[in-house]
């Protein structure tokens, strides 16, 4: 372990002046030594470059210019708030804006996007910058395209991690102070273009950095207390978790638990980095803690809720018995376009799979099971209960007849229309 610490601010820490304020405090407080810090987008801001998008492919000249506009205004107003806003922050303001608007809409959708949305991480990462050298004035600015080293698949490009890990040590191990950087994005090393980690992705910029840098700690600042025993704003009586091991934590973030995205977990695990869950409002009440450790304590049921699912039934055609093989051709067809599969069950005759959906990608996977017949249902949900009790049993059954269901010992799941 080396002496770096590695902290992440989400979008809504870094909303307006008094989230940012917030954060400078807290870099103050706990940020001694070496500390790198990893932000998102501020605000809604990867809404908004999302939306700026789709006016610009559907030619909606007045619509784009308007959210280009808007988002221009949100960055200058944030920084004007903090006095910050000088002749080198308007010049990196304006021309990573003017960036996204030179941009061709000729070029494939996935590469596009990636181009127009990382702006929101760049920006985010320059006005922080800005404000934490009011108080840290040697705190420097990297960009994290320059050392997060991945493939070339767009939206949701995989680190080359053997690159990553020698790139990040190189350009930080010898370095001191505080660093500010992106998540959510990097940069191919074949074609050097820019590349997105997915949605919610940060997190897991974060724990490359922590895991490149054997760094003693990551703490992820949110806008609730900790890892809940359940979101709070679906199920009553949750409880914060005050110990979680990294397997649990994998499996809670995997089906639903939004507080941490799924692939975070396992390059801290590889290196028994402590993964810190805190309160961006409250830091001095106690958080969640990820680590090595045996049991979740409390030991309790937890409850995830995945919105947005899609039921794909896929049968034989002739009613002919689906083989194994078939069965592993179908799971490739959704893996090499990026569906997750967070559900499936298999007959002799069909495969029933639960997907996140995704209209685009699923319309791409139809076309391409059409040796088959396939189903789809829409708008469901997935509810997940790791360490099912009775009690717990008994209010899933409540929720509504299942579209699918499985259980465990150690998980219950159903699919339901709400």
């Amino acid at each position: 372990m080396t002496n770096w610490s590695v902290f992440k601010f989400g979008g809504n820490s870094l909303k307006d002046q008094k989230s940012l304020e917030r954060a400078i405090d807290l870099v103050s407080e706990f940020g001694n030594g070496r500390l790198l810090i990893v932000v998102s987008a501020m605000g809604k801001s990867t809404n908004a470059l999302e939306s700026y998008l789709e006016a610009r492919i559907n030619k909606d000249l007045n619509l784009e210019n308007q959210i280009w506009q808007e988002l221009k205004d949100f960055h200058i107003e944030i920084s004007k708030s903090l006095n910050l806003f000088d002749e080198v922050l308007r010049l990196g303001i304006e021309g990573e804006l003017n960036r996204i608007r030179k941009l061709s809409i000729d070029s494939p959708y996935e590469r596009l996007y990636d181009s127009v949305v990382s702006a929101g991480e760049i920006l985010s990462s320059i006005i922080l910058h800005a404000a934490i050298q009011t108080k840290f004035p040697n705190a420097s600015w990297l960009d994290s395209r320059m050392v997060i080293k991945t493939n070339s698949s767009h939206k949701r490009a995989e680190i080359n991690l053997e690159y990553t890990e020698r790139s990040i040590h190189d350009k930080l191990i010898n370095q001191q102070g505080v660093w500010i950087s992106q998540g959510f994005i990097g940069a191919s090393e074949q074609t050097k273009e820019t590349t997105t980690l997915g949605r919610e992705g940060s997190d897991y910029s974060a724990a490359i950095f922590a895991y490149s840098l054997k760094a003693k700690e990551l703490t992820i600042w949110k806008d609730v207390p900790g890892l809940m025993s359940g979101d709070p704003k679906f199920f009553r009586n949750v409880q914060l978790l005050h110990e979680v091991p990294y397997d649990e934590a994998m499996e809670m973030a995997f089906f639903g638990a939004t507080v941490i995205h799924p692939k975070t977990i396992q390059p801290l695990k590889s290196r028994n980095i402590v993964l810190h869950v805190r309160s961006f409002f409250d830091n001095k009440s106690r958080a969640t803690q990820i680590s090595n450790f045996n049991f979740l304590k409390p030991k309790i049921p937890c409850f995830l809720r995945k919105s947005n699912q899609t039921m794909i039934e896929v049968k034989s055609k002739d009613l002919s018995f689906v083989s194994d093989g078939q069965l592993s051709d179908i799971y490739n067809i959704f893996s090499n376009i990026g569906l997750t599969v967070n559900l499936a069950q298999h007959s002799a005759t069909k495969g029933t799979f639960c997907i996140s959906s995704e209209p685009r990608l699923i319309a791409i996977a139809v076309s391409k099971l059409n040796s088959y017949d396939v189903f789809l249902e829409n708008d469901l949900v997935l509810y997940t209960i790791r360490n099912p009790n009775e009690e717990s049993k008994i209010w899933l059954t409540r929720k509504g007849q299942p579209k699918m269901e499985q259980s465990s010992a150690k998980m219950d799941q159903a699919l339901l229309l709400e």
